[in-house]
This record gives structure tokens, sequence and C-alpha cells, in this order.
């Protein structure tokens, strides 16, 4: 019998968070709840999540808050929030779209049952037209068996014409109507700013490359990237040049991936590319050409043409292993981007390798700590 340690499920291993994620991000809690205490309001989930994603930068939730001239009441909040970050704020258009189309393939099969009905009762009509024939005792009866038939057969061309009619209309609509569907999908896996796959879209096709990688024994690289300096860059010269930058970086780095790679808007200023059939060695030289790419591109200012300079990215590299968690080689591509942004910014850094890393720390001399050891 397997001992209670035994069918205890073992807890994956969390990396902890780079210290300037962290401090990001309490900034941006303290901001949501801030702000919440202002409009004298509850910190609800559903309403600091709505107040925590504007301060994060989340440019549907900017948009619709900035945008709005009334009172920031709780039922205001609550509409935006169902709207934009409710469970059902994609599914939904994509219910309606099916439902037409639901619809649509109703009424066509219940036109095709009519026709085929009509079809059934000609049939038979025909089938006693001999019996008619030989009972007929004169012209008049023979002209009669002929009319009916000929009434018949005119009954038949006209639902025949308009079953026509009905399969012509019910395809456009059908296809008018596939193309709304695959429209709000789409639109459902995009991010609205910046034209490229959003953190759902991410997420899928992340999962896929794995399932593909692991059944093919074929390598996959998940290269993280965050435009360095942003929030300063968006204090000082506003959110439209703050958009702006982010649409520079997201057409720079689709321009520069092809095939089945993937870019990612993963949030805030964060971006995201997936590589699939490429090791670590291919996955870095990407990285740096992405990163040149971005480096040579000005910023200027549409409204004043004024150029605002240049801007620069910090990334990390990391291979996908055998085995491995989504949780974990994310983890990993961000430990190695904070890397980056720790080692001076603007420049590419590969993911350690588990076992690499784990020599590394049993060769290391053992340090005591004390205060004089202990650095923020």
């Amino acid at each position: 019998m397997a001992s209670k340690k035994d069918s205890k499920q073992e807890m994956p291993h969390k990396a902890p968070t780079p210290p300037d994620s962290l401090e990001r991000a309490q900034g941006i809690a303290i901001s949501a709840l801030e702000k919440l205490e202002s409009l004298n309001l509850k910190p609800i989930p559903p309403l600091y999540e709505l107040w925590y994603r504007y301060y994060e930068g989340d440019p549907e939730i900017t948009r619709a808050v900035d945008s709005y001239t009334g009172v920031f009441d709780e039922n205001t909040c609550h509409k935006i929030y169902k709207r934009y970050l409710g469970p059902g704020a994609r599914d939904d258009a994509v219910r309606k779209v099916s439902d037409q189309v639901q619809q649509a393939i109703t009424e066509l099969a219940s036109m095709m049952g009519t026709v085929q009905d009509a079809t059934v009762e000609y049939g038979e009509n025909l089938g006693d037209v001999s019996q008619k024939i030989a009972k007929a005792r004169s012209i008049e009866d023979l002209g009669a068996v002929v009319s009916g038939i000929l009434q018949e057969t005119k009954v038949m061309v006209e639902k025949n014409h308009e079953l026509e009619s009905k399969l012509e209309t019910s395809s456009e609509q059908v296809s008018e109507l596939k193309k709304n569907l695959d429209s709000v999908k789409r639109e459902a896996l995009t991010d609205g700013l910046t034209g490229v796959a959003n953190r759902k879209a991410f997420d899928k096709h992340i999962l896929d490359m794995i399932e593909e990688s692991t059944a093919n024994a074929t390598p996959m690289v998940l290269i993280m990237i965050d435009i360095d300096f942003f929030k300063k860059f968006n204090d000082t010269y506003g959110h439209q040049v703050g958009d702006q930058v982010l649409k520079l970086v997201a057409r720079t780095l689709v321009d520069n991936v092809k095939g089945r790679d993937l870019v990612a808007r993963y949030g805030g200023e964060e971006f995201s590319v997936l590589l699939p059939e490429t090791p670590l060695s291919a996955g870095m030289k990407v990285g740096e050409m992405l990163r040149r790419s971005v480096e040579t591109k000005e910023v200027v200012n549409k409204t004043s043409n004024e150029n605002l300079g240049r801007i620069t990215l910090s990334m990390g590299v990391a291979e996908y292993l055998p085995g491995e968690s989504i949780s974990r080689v994310i983890e990993r591509a961000d430990e190695a981007l904070y890397k980056s942004k720790k080692t001076g910014r603007n420049r590419v850094t590969a993911a350690e390798h588990p076992e690499a890393m784990m020599a590394t720390l049993q060769a290391a001399p053992a340090v005591a700590l004390t205060d004089s050891t202990i650095k923020d």
C-alpha cells in the first residue's frame, strides 16, 4: 500500500520573481488600490482586476477607461469589466455568429425535407399512372390523367426552383457567416492595439508547439522580450506615443520572423516569440537579429514630427526541455530576460540548462551569510 507521503503530489518548482518585476507588480497593485479608494469603491476582485489591468497598460482597458467621460461608480466599472475582462467577453460574439450559422443550416434542412416529401409523393403518383391509364375509358379520362401528371410535374418543378433559390441564398448566408465567425475568432486571439497574437493565442500555441516538439522529438524555443525603460518613455511622452512604440516593436518583430513562428504580446510592454523546430543556438541568432532590427528604428512623434530617439529590447531565450512544464520554460526564459536587464539591457541572454545550474551550485564553495554578504 502506498504511504501518505508517496500519494502526495509534489508541487512544481517555482522560480523566484525577479526583483524589478516584483517591484513593478507591487507598484501597479498599490496604484489600483489607491484608485479604488479615491473612487470610494470596494476592493473586490473584479474592480481590483480592472484597475490593475489599467495601470499595467492593457490597451483595451486603457482606451475604454480614458475615453469614458462619466463617473466611475461601481456599475460603470462592472460594465467595463464584463465587456473586456469577463469570461464571456469574447465568447458571446463567437456564440452569436455560431447561432446564426446553426439557424441558417436548420432552415435549409427544413426546406430540403419539404422538397424530399414532395419528391416522394410525386414518385408515388407517377407509380399510379399506369393503373390510371389502364382504367381510362375515354379520351377525356386519358386527358385527365395526363393533365394530373403535368400539374404535379409543374408543382415539383416549382419546388425544385424554390429549393435552388433557397440553396443559393443559404450558401451566401453561410459563407458570409463563416467569414464573420472566422473574423470573430481571429479577433478573440489578436491584441487590439498591435495586431499580433494576444496572451490567449500565446497560451494555445505554446501548448500545441510543446505537444508537437514532444511527439516529433524536435526542438522549440521561446523568446521573452521586454522594451527597455518603457514606463519612463510612456510617462514622459504619454500613452499615445507609448502605443506608437508598442506598434513599432510588434511590426518589426513580425517582419523578421517567418513560417510558423509566432509573435505575441504577452502583456504590457512584454512580447514573446515562439520558434518551432528551432534549437537554442538558432533561437539566440533570431533574438539578436530582432534586437538589432528594433534598435535601428527611430521613434518619431506623429503629431509634432519630433524625433524621440531609439528604443531597445532585452531578451531571454529558452529551449524547451523534454518533460518540462509550460510554466517552467516560461520561468527560465523570464530569468534569462531578467539577467539581460541586470547586465545592462539591450541584449539577448540564453537561459541556463537546469543541469548546468545545479552543477554550478554544487561546485560553488559554501558561503556564510552575514550582514556584509547580503545585498539588495
